[in-house]
């Protein structure tokens, strides 16, 4: 066994028999059971990777998720208010399609300006309750910083018509492995805009001529130039997999979910899982005696709330 390479060891019933029960458990308890089930998954994901021997864990809780949601609950019904608020006013002064348009506008942009506030309290969130050799993973950015690239990026990611958007994607992902850790050492990464819209341009276009099918071959260069732009303590990490085996295992994972009518659904997602982490490995071994505990104080769960709400109200409106 390549302990350079990390391996996954889920199967498809361990996570049927995981998804059966969350799904009884949610609806029974009328939606209540989500935040227990979501963190069901990934502490079921996490305790199947390996890597250099030894296994993952995640500790974080239902509960915590929960308690995060009620507070979100109490912050976007605090936003509608003062939305609504803002509406009335509006409507006394104009015509009730200008309030639409207003409040339409007034929604776009409360979302656009909390997304990278979201982006980093989610990853806050994950990075801290997830482990490793008894020391915890972190995250050190902030969202006004991350909010100053995705302000930038997306006006000219949209003056552009897209094509900029690369260049924003790759600025986005730079940003946040820099700030991601184990422990107190940080990972790194660096890649270059120009390359990656060359890299995007041809996936596209290719994609587009035979018809979707170069889809996978797409994916397999993407998974690799970000993973071979990544490093740690220095050491670089890469992935080989290829665009043939994605395209392989999902003709494969699609058969499975179709002709079982859904019931092999768990057995297709761990063969994916399986497939694209089994595909990365690190160039060398970690001196693990040079990193120290950094707990992280400020990871909360309600970004994780946020996300559970809007998850509910999509569901509702559904």
């Amino acid at each position: 066994m390549d302990n350079k390479r990390i391996q996954y060891h889920a199967t498809g019933l361990n996570l049927f028999l995981i998804l059966l029960k969350n799904a009884f458990l949610t609806v029974f308890t009328f939606f209540i059971y989500h935040f227990w089930a979501k963190t069901n998954v990934q502490k079921f994901v996490a305790e199947n990777v390996e890597w250099a021997g030894e296994r993952f864990s995640f500790h974080g809780t239902g509960k915590e998720r929960f308690i995060g949601f009620l507070k979100a609950l109490v912050l976007v019904i605090g936003a509608a208010i003062i939305l609504g608020i803002i509406n009335t006013i509006v409507g006394m002064i104009v015509s009730q399609s200008i309030v639409q348009i207003v409040s339409t506008i007034l929604t776009a942009a409360l979302f656009l300006t909390i997304a990278p506030f979201i982006l980093v309290g989610r990853t806050k969130y994950l990075t801290s309750r997830t482990g490793y050799r008894n020391l915890r993973f972190g995250f050190n950015g902030k969202g006004l910083e991350l909010g100053k690239i995705y302000l930038r990026g997306g006006l000219l990611s949209i003056i552009t018509l897209g094509i900029y958007f690369p260049w924003f994607y790759i600025e986005q992902e730079t940003y946040i492995k820099n700030n991601i850790r184990y422990g107190n050492a940080n990972f790194g990464f660096q890649a270059d805009g120009k390359e990656f819209f060359f890299l995007c341009l041809k996936g596209i276009f290719l994609s587009i001529v035979t018809l979707g099918i170069y889809g996978a071959w797409f994916s397999a260069e993407i998974q690799n130039y970000i993973w071979g732009k990544t490093t740690f303590q220095g050491k670089k990490f890469s992935s080989d997999i290829t665009g043939g085996q994605i395209f392989l295992n999902l003709f494969i994972s699609y058969l499975l979910v179709i002709f079982t009518l859904g019931i092999a659904f768990p057995w297709a997602v761990v063969r994916m899982t399986k497939l694209y982490l089994e595909s990365v490995s690190l160039e060398t071994e970690i001196d693990f005696s040079t990193i120290t505990a950094q707990p992280d104080a400020t990871a909360s769960a309600t970004v994780e709330g946020v996300e559970a709400l809007a998850e509910a109200l999509e569901g509702f409106i559904g």
